[in-house]
C-alpha cells in the first residue's frame, strides 16, 4: 500500500510536468504565429521578384527580337513604376500588387 501512494504523488508530479511544459510550448507557438502575422509571404515575394526581373528584361530586349514599340515600352514602365511606387508607399496590398504585375507580364507579352 505505501508503494501505491509513492506512485500516485510521483504520477501526479510528472502530468503537472507535463501540463507545465505544454502550456510553455503553446505560448511559444502562440507568440511565434502572432508575430508571424505580419510577415509577407515568402513565395510570393519571390514570384513577385521575378515578374519584375522578366518585365525588366522585356523592356530592355532589343525591339526586333520582340515587336514592342518604344511608347509601349515607356507605357509599361511607366505603370510599373506606378505600382510599384504605390505598393512601397502601402497604397495597395500585396496580392495585389502580384496581380496587376500578372497584368503588366500579360501585356508585354501581347505588345
Amino acid at each position: 500500500m505505501d508503494y501505491f501512494y509513492l506512485f500516485m504523488i510521483a504520477g501526479l508530479g510528472l502530468v503537472f510536468v507535463i501540463l507545465q511544459f505544454d502550456k510553455q510550448q503553446r505560448s511559444r507557438v502562440n507568440l511565434l504565429l502572432k508575430n508571424a502575422n505580419d510577415v509577407q509571404p515568402l513565395l510570393m515575394k519571390r514570384c513577385m521578384d521575378q515578374k519584375i526581373s522578366k518585365i525588366n528584361a522585356g523592356l530592355s530586349a532589343d525591339t526586333c527580337h520582340m515587336n514592342i514599340r518604344n511608347d509601349a515600352k515607356q507605357k509599361i514602365g511607366a505603370n510599373l513604376q506606378q505600382i510599384a511606387d504605390e505598393y512601397h508607399a502601402g497604397k495597395i496590398s500585396l496580392p495585389i500588387y502580384n496581380d496587376k504585375l500578372d497584368e503588366l507580364l500579360e501585356n508585354l507579352g501581347n505588345k
